[in-house]
């Protein structure tokens, strides 16, 4: 289920996989008349989002919402919601219907229900989701051992959301307090992208493809599942 696009270089990887989501998000557009992009924060998809902001789509008929997020206000840098708003809904793409992740609740454990019922207005399958990955083996803000980790992974777990408290390490940061989107939600997708840069990552990356606990590499949860194609997009 997973093919891999690995590129000599970061240009060629994100000319390539801009072209790939403008063709995936088109084809939701004519189908259906609509299209739901999940994105992930971080600095490694910011040239993505740069290059799609200029696309030539309906974006007005495009729904962009988060893969996951810190519980933190939009102000804070750490903030995924601002990180988007500052590199994809800009230029062409200024005025794209966006649903963040965090709210006025204090916890996000407190603030999940009403994320859950946002993210259920949301239109499915989700067109895509971009994934990124941790050192660690972490994606989304589905981290090893994490407190709510069992429960965001279960099968059983039919919420799109999930509360997380994550072990306090250099991946997390100060941030430990996250919500993301389940196993489930992540499967509502029509296709998975994996975008990771750098020797180190895919080392982690194909570590993660072999046989181990889940637990350990939250990410072997996405590789290993059969229900939605996984794509890998790598540079150095």
């Amino acid at each position: 289920m997973v093919k891999q696009f690995l590129f000599k270089t970061r240009e060629e990887l994100f000319n390539a996989l801009s072209l790939a989501c403008q063709r995936h998000l088109d084809k939701d557009l004519n189908d259906k008349g609509t299209a739901c992009f999940m994105v992930s924060g971080g600095s490694t998809p910011a040239p993505l989002y740069q290059a799609l902001s200029q696309a030539e789509l309906d974006w007005d008929k495009i729904h962009v919402a988060l893969v996951d997020e810190r519980w933190v206000d939009e102000s804070h840098e750490a903030s995924n919601a601002a990180l988007i708003k500052k590199t994809l809904l800009i230029n062409k793409a200024a005025n794209t219907p966006f649903t963040g992740m965090k709210n006025s609740a204090e916890t996000a454990e407190q603030g999940q229900p009403e994320t859950e019922a946002q993210y259920r207005k949301l239109p499915r399958p989700f067109t895509i989701s971009i994934l990124g990955m941790g050192n660690d083996g972490h994606t989304a803000s589905l981290f090893p051992h994490a407190q709510g980790l069992t429960e965001a992974l279960s099968e059983d777990n039919q919420q799109l959301t999930a509360a997380i408290l994550a072990k306090q390490s250099n991946v997390t940061g100060e941030n430990t307090e996250r919500l993301t989107l389940t196993l489930n939600g992540l499967l509502q997708s029509k296709r998975l992208i994996i975008l990771l840069t750098g020797d180190e990552k895919l080392a982690v990356f194909r570590n993660a493809l072999q046989e181990g606990p889940v637990e350990d590499m939250p990410v072997r949860a996405v590789l290993k599942q059969n229900k939605v194609p996984v794509e890998l997009y790598w540079a150095p």
